[in-house]
């Protein structure tokens, strides 16, 4: 635990203090953010209080006075609950703003991590609980500059790996080799590991219809063929084999067919869905570049408008990004007002999908491709970016 860096977070957000709390590892983020060993044995409740300046104090139940052995400070033993809701309020004093992993109307679901039951009583204490959302980003979701490289790197080598699939493809269609979404996901699937990148799941293949399911994903027993004049989405992720690595994560689509076969309307919607992405990376540029803070839910709202205005709101139906971590799905800013009301601000050293999406009935298009956020700037990764789709003949 870096208990110099949680304490200058709290300056800069005003707050009195941090309030850690847990039940039967209810919390992952407080033991992300505290480096606590989840191998240990956890039965009853806890708190960890690290005020703005001072020396923390841990409160832990006297059957379990292992917990939070190795972290600074005083240390408090409750063996009933009333000595527990003392102790707590000779903790926090009157008055103060003190930050639990908490969201308002559980508008971030993904911070909510504490009980209402438990924010009663905190509050009992006459003190004002707040949201952690934001200041936790500091200590989950922001990335080390070899972090950023390996994001990069992987980048790099999955897309090679799409662009060697496609000249295969192509290859297939003109000698009528049969394909199918099965197939072609295995061997999606050997050309990523041919990379040398760790993928947990295997990538989406999905044709025509199919593509309007944004989690599609084919089975031996279950998937469609791919014949010429098919729409084909690809949804592709992985991170390099060293510890700590980030993930990279792009969706492409391709056309079975000639530049000059692309129905219309599939090249209408892949402008539209195009322009939204653009769009949205503009806004976020744009704000950084003047100092301003981005917030999750302003850039969605931004990409989302210009698939509403063009009359296709009801077909998209996700958020417009996902933070990007050691997992796919990682830890900070959703960029997102519609599935959550993600408030919480860009920070700089973090990374996220860009990924608006149209599903109609008979085809969806995707194009996703991720951001590294900068103090003043930010970095496309996966380029070149998806401009029009891909002839594969």
């Amino acid at each position: 635990m870096d208990l110099e860096r949680i304490q200058q977070a709290l300056a800069l957000e005003q707050l009195n203090g941090w309030l850690f709390y847990d039940f039967r590892k209810s919390n992952p983020l407080a033991y992300q953010i505290l480096s606590l060993p989840e191998q240990e044995f956890y039965t009853r409740r806890w708190f960890y209080f690290v005020p703005t300046q001072g020396t923390p104090t841990a409160l832990v139940s006297a059957v379990e006075p292992h917990v939070l052995h190795s972290h600074p400070g005083q240390r408090r033993v409750f063996r009933t609950w009333q000595e527990m809701h003392a102790h707590l309020k000779d903790i926090l004093q009157p008055g103060m703003r003190v930050a639990m992993e908490y969201s308002p109307m559980n508008a971030i679901p993904y911070t909510s991590r504490v009980d209402a039951g438990t924010v009663e009583l905190v509050r009992s204490c006459d003190v004002e609980v707040v949201s952690s959302a934001n200041i936790a980003q500091r200590f989950m979701a922001q990335l080390s500059d070899f972090q950023v490289e390996t994001h990069r790197e992987a980048g790099r080598r999955i897309i090679a790996a799409k662009d060697r699939l496609f000249e295969e493809l192509s290859k297939a269609l003109r000698t009528d080799t049969p394909l199918s979404e099965h197939s072609v996901q295995q061997r999606f699937s050997m050309l990523l590991q041919e990379a040398g990148v760790v993928f947990p799941d295997l990538p989406h293949v999905a044709v025509n219809a199919n593509c309007s399911n944004p989690h599609y994903a084919p089975t031996a027993e279950q998937n469609s063929p791919i014949e010429r004049g098919d729409l084909i989405l690809f949804d592709f992720w992985a991170h390099l084999p060293e510890p700590d690595a980030i993930f990279a994560d792009y969706t492409w689509m391709a056309f079975a067919g000639t530049r000059e076969e692309i129905p219309t309307h599939q090249r209408t919607v892949f402008e539209l869905v195009r322009r939204a992405r653009d769009t949205g990376i503009a806004f976020v540029r744009q704000q950084l570049a003047a100092g301003e803070q981005v917030q999750g839910c302003q850039v969605d709202d931004v990409t989302r408008s210009v698939i509403v205005n063009a009359g296709y709101g009801d077909y998209f139906v996700h958020r417009t990004g996902h933070s990007i971590g050691t997992i796919v799905h990682g830890n900070s800013a959703n960029l997102d007002n519609f599935e959550t009301q993600d408030q919480r601000v860009l920070l700089p050293n973090t990374c996220c999908s860009v990924e608006p999406g149209i599903y109609l009935p008979k085809f969806g298009i995707r194009s996703e491709v991720n951001i590294i956020v900068h103090e003043h700037d930010l970095e496309v990764t996966g380029v070149p970016a998806q401009e029009e789709i891909v002839a594969l003949l």
